[in-house]
């Protein structure tokens, strides 16, 4: 059996220099998964940019924690602080407001004509009953794969698909590259979904998250000439969620 892997990289809208930064991995062919952010200020270069990019698989990242929602604040109140802000209250959240939510950002993306090939979620908030139901929901209506996190709450629903592992570590301090090395050595066949966060520190990036300078260290890390040629000698195919038939 074959070794199968989805480099995914997270935040695509977040910013114009996270956009950047994964459009540079796309094109050194080494990203070929994004999940994007529709709330974020970098939204619309970003689907210009997959739209330019036809061999890159995008998803949602759907995102309770960043900016302001895309439904009205009174009709998602418990998601909100008093500012209109994702207050990150998890404790607050309504299951019916948080589907409501990702409706919106799933109407918004596909409204925008990306067709998402899988869905997960910002800060693992899938964690949460209130907000992983709704999306094992809209998976299986969608028939879409779902990113498998630990923790996940058990349901009387099947899970949506996804891949056979996954590998949810950061690259950012100066075992990066060792620790990516490692992780691609230790591949077992079938399909890994494998989760970065490549990015350019900019202005918009510093004021919406606390991750800045540890983006940059991830892109070094990925874009790495000595990669594809680890990934070439490990025999390891890269794909997107898209290209694969889920049973």
């Amino acid at each position: 059996m074959k070794k199968y892997l989805i480099i995914n990289a997270d935040d695509f809208g977040l910013s114009p220099g996270v956009n950047r930064a994964i459009g540079e991995l796309h094109q050194a062919e080494v990203v070929f998964s994004a999940t994007l952010m529709v709330n974020m200020p970098g939204f619309e270069e970003a689907v210009d940019l997959a739209r330019q990019c036809p061999a890159l698989g995008v998803g949602l990242h759907f995102n309770l924690g960043y900016g302001t929602p895309i439904c009205p604040a009174r009709q998602v109140a418990s998601l909100v602080n008093q500012k209109g802000y994702f207050s990150q209250q998890a404790d607050n959240w309504n299951e019916k407001e948080v589907e409501l939510e990702l409706e919106a950002q799933w109407r918004r993306l596909v409204l925008a004509g990306i067709r998402p090939t899988h869905i997960d979620s910002h800060q693992f908030v899938q964690r949460y009953y209130s907000v992983f139901r709704p999306l094992v929901k809209l998976c299986q209506r969608k028939k879409l794969p779902l990113r498998r996190i630990p923790g996940e709450p058990i349901l009387n629903l099947r899970r949506p698909p996804a891949a056979d592992y996954s590998l949810l570590d950061t690259y950012f301090d100066g075992n990066g590259k060792e620790r990516l090395r490692k992780n691609l050595e230790s591949l077992r066949p079938g399909l890994t979904e494998l989760m970065c966060h490549p990015g350019y520190v900019d202005d918009t990036l510093i004021a919406l998250s606390s991750w800045t300078l540890v983006r940059e260290e991830e892109l070094r890390v990925f874009a790495d000439s000595d990669l594809l040629l680890l990934i070439k000698q490990l025999d390891i195919n890269l794909v997107h969620y898209g290209q694969i038939k889920f049973r």
